[in-house]
């Protein structure tokens, strides 16, 4: 075993160990050493600087708040984007989000993707990695009327050119005429496959709507679902995860529209360990609340704006 002031040697220690994010127990097997000497040649490639550990994000984020969203929703991990008057956030949110999304690569991770400006901004932050092992697998079906940019089928190939990971495409749209359409998509090994692929994902990245946002009239007008024939429906829509509609305790509201929707339900994200919501703007608030009481997140990146709005309708000081 090289000593631990061979240069090669230490480079190659501290790959396996920040970029393969391989276990110094694990190195040690490999090279056939101990995990103390391992552990010395990490300290020395920090002292030469060959390794450097900085961090660059605290500036930008609002920590205080992040520990007040997290102790009041019991979320994991909260992320909450520090943004100057007058600046628009979703940069920073996607910022913030390709931060936390690499976090969540561990080896051979299954990562499920929805749609929408937020995931656009933070596929659009990610930088470029050498990732293969890693899957990225569609929440939904394709978005019928959503600008290209914000599709998840085009988010995805991005992100998985970006990363040279796999990734799959679910061959349907979001919102088919009839259930019995549906039945049928659904019957085809290509679709199905891919269906049961993203419920079994190891995280999901999700965009969330809101009603007092627009970017769920994109599903709901491919569903025909006007405010003038379908009031019920409105009167208890507060917000929507992959083009699924919950009210204010996160519980799906309308049982034809689910029937009539290609991609996991509320109960299939809900089973998934780690599901990361992506809001900004203080009107994404009321849905990111709503998916807070059902359970439907995890964790969360958002705006400064937000998280205050979220606070103070969520009973927070």
């Amino acid at each position: 075993m090289a000593s631990a002031r061979d240069r090669a040697m230490i480079v190659k220690v501290a790959r396996m160990y920040y970029e393969q994010e391989m276990s110094q127990d694990q190195i040690a097997r490999a090279l056939l050493t101990s995990r103390s000497n391992i552990s010395r040649i990490l300290t020395v490639a920090k002292k030469k600087g060959i390794v450097e550990i900085r961090v660059t994000e605290a500036a930008r984020r609002d920590t205080q708040l992040e520990e007040m969203l997290s102790a009041r929703f019991g979320l994991r991990a909260a992320a909450v984007a520090s943004v100057p008057d007058g600046t628009g956030d979703v940069g920073l949110i996607g910022e913030l989000a390709a931060t936390h999304f690499l976090t969540h690569l561990k080896p051979r991770a299954k990562v499920a993707i929805s749609w929408g400006r937020s995931m656009e901004a933070m596929v659009l932050a990610v930088e470029s990695h050498q990732r293969p092992d890693v899957t990225l697998i569609p929440l939904m079906g394709g978005m019928t009327g959503a600008p290209n940019s914000l599709n998840g089928e085009t988010l995805i190939r991005s992100l998985a050119e970006k990363l040279s990971a796999d990734f799959q495409v679910l061959h349907a749209p979001t919102i088919v005429q009839s259930p019995e359409v549906k039945t049928a998509l659904i019957r085809e090994p290509s679709i199905s496959l891919v269906i049961e692929a993203a419920k079994n994902a190891d995280v999901a990245f999700v965009g969330v709507g809101s009603k007092e946002s627009s970017s769920a009239n994109y599903v709901l007008e491919a569903a025909g679902m006007t405010q003038l024939h379908h009031r019920d429906f409105w009167s208890k829509f507060e917000g929507d995860l992959g083009g699924r509609f919950f009210d204010a305790n996160g519980k799906s509201i309308d049982s034809q529209l689910d029937e009539r929707t290609i991609g996991i339900d509320l109960e299939d994200l809900r089973k998934i360990r780690n599901v990361v919501g992506v809001a900004h703007g203080a009107d994404k608030a009321p849905g990111v609340l709503a998916a807070l009481r059902g359970q439907l997140i995890t964790e969360l990146v958002t705006s400064q704006d937000c998280a205050k709005r979220l606070l103070g309708i969520g009973g927070g000081h």
